[in-house]
């Protein structure tokens, strides 16, 4: 009797479970409740079964708590997190602070993959993974992997996770320290939106006999638009995000391999209207450790609006720059970006260099021809002619704010092609404002660099072009921003700025 009663349990458990893995939401509390199916908050499963019984469609809500373990979805479901236990909708996002559905790895695995369907995930708050002993993705991803799959993050926040633990003595299959590639994600076509990556590591220590630090490459994420044997930059976006603190390893060293974007390095892919701010590339002073904030670094990678700050790359290119031994392979477009007050290390290689690297003719091969910049605001005259190279005026850096104050000389100087079809800023405003985008992660509400002309009267007798740095030309020789003054025969003089589009 006793065996039959067991076994009638079992199925009765096993029909609840099949049940559920057709249905349309599953509810999710730390330990599960009730009868464990799922059906209710009074009946909650747990993470791991809400995450395997998913099936195309499921909405899976997850109550405040902690959740430890290493997780796998592979479903197309939604997942819902920060729930107070009693929705029957889904919660609305406005920020990924302050979030309190935390999912812990305990050292030893990732914290959360995503394989091969596009997914939707909110409100988690994801910390303390480690790939270093993984077997799909070695390395790869500490935090998150998602896995070709188009899976969205957003409003997560991914702290405080590694890609490889060089204590552990791994090899790759070079023979070589096996290297950490996205300490906080991997991101293998998917998309992350509205969210925070900050502390996260991508290879946390030498290798305890011999010393030698091992590659990092993109301490916050790496960013891969890989499809077949080229890459579709569209399927691998990084919008609205705040990249903060990460470093590709955590301290300098006189022995290490080249390293690459201490907060995000792009194979390829785009990242969009981000904050990327105290992020480093350390090691040793290699030339070939690159990217403090940004590196791009193998096939098609765009930086727009973005504002790039107070990073550093013990190497070359502090804030923004692009790999140079496999220059011939990729092409790279920075556009509408504030790069300020970012380092790299002082010699003549890299000086003039700090906040974006382009690189020359002589050093960096082909390099130079496939890196595009756009509108810019650089300090450094050499890295654009038509650069914006006075202070931007951020509202108060010393207190992190980024956006721009009145006056800003970013204000209405950028190029509105480049952020077409992304409609929001990082502060949830609306592109564009005035008349044209303005630079950097933030839109600016509160006026204009030159006010607003209002209705005149008159013919005009006199125009003369200015670029943003106040040399006079006869007329723009290239598209961009001008400052335009008109006088007209009445002697108003009406200034304003243009974008000019020279065929």
């Amino acid at each position: 009797m006793k065996k039959n009663y067991l076994l009638s349990g079992t199925l009765l458990f096993l029909a609840g479970a099949l049940s559920t893995a057709n249905a349309e939401v599953i509810y999710v509390t730390e330990s599960g409740a009730g009868s464990g199916d799922g059906s209710t908050w009074s009946n909650a499963a747990t993470l791991e079964d809400a995450f395997s019984w998913a099936s195309t469609g499921t909405e899976i809500y997850i109550a405040k708590g902690t959740y430890t373990g290493s997780f796998k979805l592979r479903a197309q479901a939604k997942v819902y997190g920060n729930c107070e236990g009693t929705e029957t909708e889904p919660p609305t996002y406005t920020t990924a602070e302050g979030l309190e559905t935390f999912l812990k790895g305990t050292g030893d695995n990732r914290v959360l993959y995503l394989d091969g369907k596009a997914s939707e995930l909110y409100g988690l708050d994801i910390s303390g993974g480690d790939a270093s002993l993984e077997k799909t993705g070695v390395g790869r991803g500490g935090g998150v992997y998602i896995n070709n799959g188009g899976a969205t993050l957003k409003y997560c926040n991914i702290h405080d996770n590694v890609g490889v633990d060089g204590s552990r003595e791994l090899l790759g299959s070079n023979g070589k320290p096996q290297k950490g590639v996205g300490g906080g994600l991997y991101i293998l076509n998917g998309r992350l939106e509205n969210c925070i990556i900050e502390n996260n590591i991508a290879t946390k220590a030498p290798w305890v006999d011999n010393q030698v630090w091992a590659t990092g490459i993109g301490g916050g994420i790496c960013l891969d638009a890989t499809e077949g044997n080229g890459c579709n930059p569209d399927n691998a976006v990084v919008l609205n995000c705040i990249i903060r603190n990460n470093s590709t390893t955590p301290t300098d060293d006189e022995d290490s391999f080249s390293s690459q974007g201490g907060g995000i390095a792009i194979k390829s892919g785009k990242l969009v209207n981000s904050l990327v701010i105290g992020n480093s590339v350390n090691g040793s002073l290699n030339n070939q450790s690159i990217g403090g904030g940004v590196a791009c670094t193998e096939k098609q990678a765009y930086v727009i609006n973005c504002t790039v700050v107070k990073n550093h790359a013990q190497g070359l290119g502090g804030g923004i720059s692009f790999q140079t031994t496999n220059a011939d392979g990729m092409t790279a477009s920075v556009s509408n970006c504030i790069a300020w007050d970012n380092t790299c290390r002082e010699d003549e290689y890299g000086e003039g260099n700090a906040n974006i690297r382009l690189g020359n003719s002589k050093t960096d091969g082909k390099l130079p021809e496939r890196v595009t910049i756009g509108a810019v605001c650089v300090p450094e005259k050499t890295v654009s002619t038509g650069a914006i190279t006075v202070d931007p005026r951020f509202v108060n850096a010393t207190g992190g704010d980024y956006r721009l104050s009145e006056g800003s000389p970013c204000i209405d100087a950028g190029d509105d092609p480049a952020i077409e079809g992304f409609d929001t800023d990082l502060a949830g405003n609306a592109r564009i404002f005035g008349s044209s985008v303005d630079l950097g992660a933030y839109e600016s509400t509160d006026g204009s660099a030159i006010d607003e002309i209002e209705a005149y009267e008159g013919e005009v007798v006199r125009t003369q072009y200015y670029t943003l740095q106040g040399v006079e030309v006869t007329y723009p020789s290239v598209s961009g921003v001008y400052i335009v003054k008109k006088t007209l025969d009445t002697n108003l003089v009406i200034t304003e700025k243009v974008f000019v589009a020279v065929k």
